[in-house]
């Protein structure tokens, strides 16, 4: 397997060094569930088939390991990602899709997609809003123990809360962190969204 990602393509007006995608592009590109697995999957497997991206999907799609696809799960991924998913990634320069013999190629784009993307599962309190919350707390507290200066409050000095507001945002990065690289759309081989027991 290519380890690395090969040159962007030659005749084209891309430059090898231009990586770039606009923001439209981006929510075209990552605006179809489809095509996000293909994305993923290429992201493991940067040299492929497209006969082997279309049954890993279909699969994917059934929520079953790959030995179980069906000839008709296998073709209805197959012809979509022919028609339509593969040469909008194509166009849009984060591979090379040869329509005759099925071969795929990733670009250096390709790393420009998974950033974007980051899962938020249900009932989870997106980062934003998180530190938000973090931020207006720490407020209140300060400003509560400048001018109430009362117990529970004084119970901890003003070095004491400044220590733990800054440990509890440490903390709170690093989990971040952790989350986003594991959570990013190319991070694992499977998508999060596929339930199944291989």
């Amino acid at each position: 397997m290519n380890q690395g990602y090969p040159q962007a393509r030659q005749g084209t007006d891309i430059k090898p060094a231009d990586t770039s995608l606009t923001k439209d592009t981006l929510f075209q590109l990552l605006g179809n569930r489809r095509r996000r697995w293909a994305i993923r999957y290429l992201t493991h497997n940067q040299c492929t088939q497209l006969s082997d991206l279309s049954e890993q999907i279909a699969a994917w799609e059934a929520g079953i390991p790959v030995k179980q696809v069906t000839a008709r799960q296998r073709k209805r991924a197959y012809t979509s990602l022919q028609q339509t998913h593969l040469p909008a990634l194509d166009e849009a320069g984060v591979i090379d899709f040869s329509v005759a013999s099925g071969d795929i190629e990733v670009t250096e784009r390709m790393e420009t997609l998974d950033i974007y993307l980051e899962v938020v599962h249900k009932r989870t309190i997106p980062w934003s809003v998180y530190y938000l919350g973090v931020g207006l707390v720490s407020c209140v507290v300060v400003l509560a123990i400048t001018t109430i200066n009362a117990w529970p409050l004084t119970a901890i000095s003003l070095h004491g809360w400044a220590l733990l507001f800054s440990f509890m945002i440490t903390i709170s990065g690093l989990v971040h962190t952790y989350r986003t690289r594991m959570m990013h759309l190319g991070n694992h081989e499977r998508p999060p969204e596929v339930k199944y027991n291989p």
